[in-house]
């Protein structure tokens, strides 16, 4: 029963996301109808645009699974579809736009089902340069690394810190992504300031809101000389259900800046921390009294090289400390890795994680099942194809 009951989720879930790009498809040609007097360029950039990307791995773990019990977490190496996407972006009209992004990954370690997900899926008003209004499940806007897609970024894996942290927000979180409003906008004119603040559910994807009270997310960044951006992250909430007695409440915060040179160096770096009020980070459950402080800073730097642009160089390291209130707790990462363009975004990459973690066995990491001291270093081959 169980397994026929996950079936019919999966068919349900994919029949509804065709039912949405033909829908957008269909509003797509009827808007660009309407608009077709104006000319066959204007009728096209009504015209939904279909993208996505599909991203294999080869992945190697050095930590220590000897104290793994199950089957799946005591593999040290496989193979994996880690993510596939298709992207449907369009416009009603030339103020009104829609996006619809529907998760295909692979299966995944800690479930070992593959996922058939809603990711993105919102209506777009511009009102002017000022001010956009999104309304639907989005990226709340926290962090510069959390922000960007897996395309856009050049290390195979979010640093520790953000992933943790930022990805996790509203105590259950989901891949930086929730259900609420946004409004954003910039004045490109003004040291290149922008804006997005977001009003949330806080439970995370694909989950209404279980408590009834809203978060609030921010993110503002500017530009003070050619080349360089800097940006500030807020968020405040709450995180417990509806029947709880214990008021969870969490506030986290982000600095960032990145500097772009026009001889193919870039430099970035990230600190971000919170504070779980009335939470413990060993459970992962409401408790009173308790309260979870993680922090963590990272500094990358990538290298194209002008006379060879298919290649480029990066290096990162990173300091995650998962609770300040406990003891060697802290998990450090040197991160080296090459990567090789096929064409535009679509490449091969290789990164080699070199892991010291401390011996608190609340201590984890991506991309393995060991924790604490047993952490260990990782390799990780990812291709990745955009369309």
């Amino acid at each position: 029963m169980d397994r026929r009951f996950r079936l019919s989720v999966v068919v349900s879930q994919s029949v509804i996301f065709m039912l949405l790009i033909m829908f957008g498809y269909i509003t797509g040609i009827a808007s660009a109808e309407e608009t077709g007097k104006a000319g066959d360029a204007g009728a096209s950039a009504l015209k939904p645009r279909v993208e996505g990307y599909v991203e294999g791995w080869y992945r190697t773990d050095n930590s220590d699974l000897s104290n793994q019990t199950t089957e799946s977490k005591k593999v040290d190496n496989e193979f994996r579809v880690r993510r596939a996407r298709i992207d449907v972006k369009g416009d009603l009209t030339d103020k009104a736009g829609y996006r619809v992004t529907g998760n295909f990954d692979g299966p995944s370690p800690a479930s070992g089902a593959a996922g058939v997900k809603l990711w993105d899926g919102y209506l777009t008003y511009k009102i002017n340069p000022l001010a956009n209004i999104t309304v639907g499940q989005f990226k709340y806007p926290f962090t510069l690394e959390g922000l960007e897609g897996t395309p856009d970024r050049v290390p195979v894996l979010r640093a520790e810190s953000i992933n943790d942290i930022a990805a996790k927000l509203g105590t259950k979180g989901g891949s930086f992504r929730d259900i609420g409003v946004r409004l954003d906008g910039g004045i490109k004119d003004l040291k290149g300031l922008t804006y997005g603040i977001a009003f949330i559910n806080g439970a995370g994807i694909n989950s209404g809101d279980n408590n009834g009270k809203k978060d609030l997310a921010g993110r503002v960044t500017a530009s003070p000389l050619k080349g360089l951006r800097l940006g500030f992250s807020g968020y405040a909430g709450r995180g417990e259900g509806a029947l709880s007695t214990i008021p969870v409440k969490e506030t986290a915060y982000g600095l960032d800046g990145e500097y772009v040179s026009i001889y193919g160096l870039r430099v970035r770096g990230e600190y971000v921390t919170a504070r779980w009020k009335n939470w413990d980070v060993a459970t992962g459950n409401a408790s009173a009294g308790k309260t979870q402080k993680p922090a963590g800073w990272y500094l990358q730097a990538t290298y194209k090289p002008r006379s060879l642009q298919v290649m480029e160089f990066m290096a990162r390291y990173e300091d995650y400390e998962k609770d300040s209130d406990t003891g060697d707790s802290h998990l450090k990462t040197t991160t080296l890795g090459m990567t090789y363009y096929l064409k535009g975004k679509s490449r091969i990459t290789a990164n080699y994680l070199i892991r010291d973690a401390g011996a608190s066995s609340i201590v984890t990491a991506q991309e393995t099942d060991a924790t604490g001291s047993r952490i260990g270093n990782l390799v990780v081959v990812q291709a990745i194809t955009v369309f």
